[in-house]
């Protein structure tokens, strides 16, 4: 239990700094984006004192997120190692390490990559193959109702205005599917909903990034699942 929130915590430190490269990086293949997330980070030195001083507040800010995600998630490490049953301990971790990844990246670039997403539809996949309480048929049938909803929101969205649910937000919501199965999607994205019109009633915004609203709602209904 200690290991699982310390593997947590690290991992969770390092969130924003490598969320942070994701702007310099894509569009890139996977391989290349592997690459270039574990290059040597770069610190900058300006003579400007007051440039100097902006640095310094953005680092200490980068701190501060770090230390957030890395209480977070040590946090939802902890709790799926206690509250899930026991086959999907780890499988809970993988899934909140993921999902996490895919928040906090589409809240700073408007988009959830290929390379979150992607092993997440494959990682529910593999887990359905090794996990009773998740059986396959249930992964499969979740992963076309997600797909199948995902497209018919982006048509009918389309026909009113320009669609703002992208490709990502079709790939997640269906490597969800593969999670939560059909039941479990729709509790997620009802929720997801109610509270992304709770952040745009709060920050007086239309526009702003769907990926944060479905991830949340996304381990509420996790660990609602698969509680022992």
């Amino acid at each position: 239990m200690i290991m699982s929130g310390i593997v947590g915590f690290c991992l969770g430190f390092l969130m924003p700094v490598i969320a942070s490269r994701f702007g310099k990086i894509l569009p890139a293949d996977p391989g290349m984006i592997l690459l270039r997330l574990f290059h040597k980070p770069h610190f900058p030195y300006t003579p400007n004192v007051s440039r100097r001083r902006l640095l310094r507040r953005k680092w200490w800010k980068l701190a501060f997120h770090s230390l957030l995600w890395g209480c977070l998630l040590a946090s939802l490490y902890t709790a799926s190692y206690f509250l899930l049953v026991s086959q999907m301990s780890v499988w809970g971790m993988f899934f909140c390490t993921l999902i996490c990844f895919c928040i906090i990246v589409d809240q700073q670039y408007f988009l959830l990559p290929d390379f979150f997403t992607i092993p997440l539809l494959l990682g529910g996949f593999t887990a359905a193959a090794f996990v009773d309480d998740l059986p396959i048929e249930y992964s499969l049938v979740g992963a076309f109702f997600g797909y199948f909803v995902s497209v018919v929101s982006v048509f009918v969205m389309g026909l009113i205005r320009k669609a703002e649910f992208g490709a990502g937000d079709v790939k997640m919501v269906t490597a969800l599917g593969t999670w939560l199965g059909a039941p479990g999607l729709n509790f997620t994205l009802l929720l997801a909903f109610m509270l992304f019109a709770l952040r745009v009633l709060i920050n007086a915004k239309r526009n702003g990034a769907f990926g944060p609203a479905l991830g949340l709602a996304a381990l509420v209904a996790f660990f609602i699942i698969y509680a022992k």
